[in-house]
C-alpha cells in the first residue's frame, strides 16, 4: 500500500449484491398483509420478492390475481345479504395469496433462510397492508360517493 496521497481512496474489489443479502418477506408476512391490507398488500411484498429473485416476469400475474381476488370479494359483498359472514371471504383471499406465494418462491426462500439471508420484519408488513387497507377504504368511499349509493 502506498502512503505517497493519504487522500487517495483505498483501493478494493467491489462487490455485487448477493441474492442472500437483499431482505426478502417471509410468506407469513405475505399471508399477514394479504389479511390486514387486501390481497394488493399480499400482491405487493409478493412482487417485491419476485423482483429480488429475478423473476420479474411474474409480477404481472401477481398482480392480475390480486385484483381478481379483491374485484371478486368485492362483488360478492355488494350481492351476498348483510346477513352472510364476511371472514370466510377474508381466508380465502389469505389462502389464494399464500398458497400463490408458496408456488412461486417458497424454494427460493427457503435457499435464501440456508445461505444466511436476511427477512424483512412482519411488523414492517403490517405496516404496508395498514396504508393498502386505508386506501382501498379511500377509493371505495369515493367511488361509493360519486355512484351516490
Amino acid at each position: 500500500v502506498q502512503q505517497d496521497n493519504p487522500f487517495q481512496t483505498p483501493q478494493a474489489d467491489l462487490q455485487q449484491a448477493s441474492a442472500s443479502t437483499l431482505p426478502l418477506y417471509r410468506i407469513a408476512s405475505v399471508g399477514l398483509g394479504t389479511f390486514l391490507g387486501t390481497p394488493l398488500a399480499g400482491a405487493w411484498m409478493l412482487a417485491h420478492n419476485l423482483q429480488l429473485l429475478g423473476k420479474a416476469d411474474r409480477v404481472a400475474m401477481v398482480w392480475g390475481v390480486a385484483v381478481c381476488l379483491l374485484a371478486l370479494t368485492l362483488a360478492l359483498a355488494f350481492v351476498l345479504p348483510e346477513e352472510v359472514p364476511t371472514l370466510p371471504f377474508a381466508i380465502g383471499q389469505l389462502l389464494g395469496m399464500v398458497m400463490l406465494a408458496k408456488h412461486l418462491t417458497e424454494a427460493d426462500i427457503q435457499q435464501h433462510a440456508a445461505a444466511g439471508g436476511t427477512f424483512l420484519s412482519n411488523w414492517r408488513a403490517a405496516g404496508i397492508a395498514v396504508l393498502f387497507s386505508i386506501a382501498v377504504m379511500a377509493l371505495l368511499f369515493a367511488v361509493l360517493m360519486i355512484l351516490d349509493v
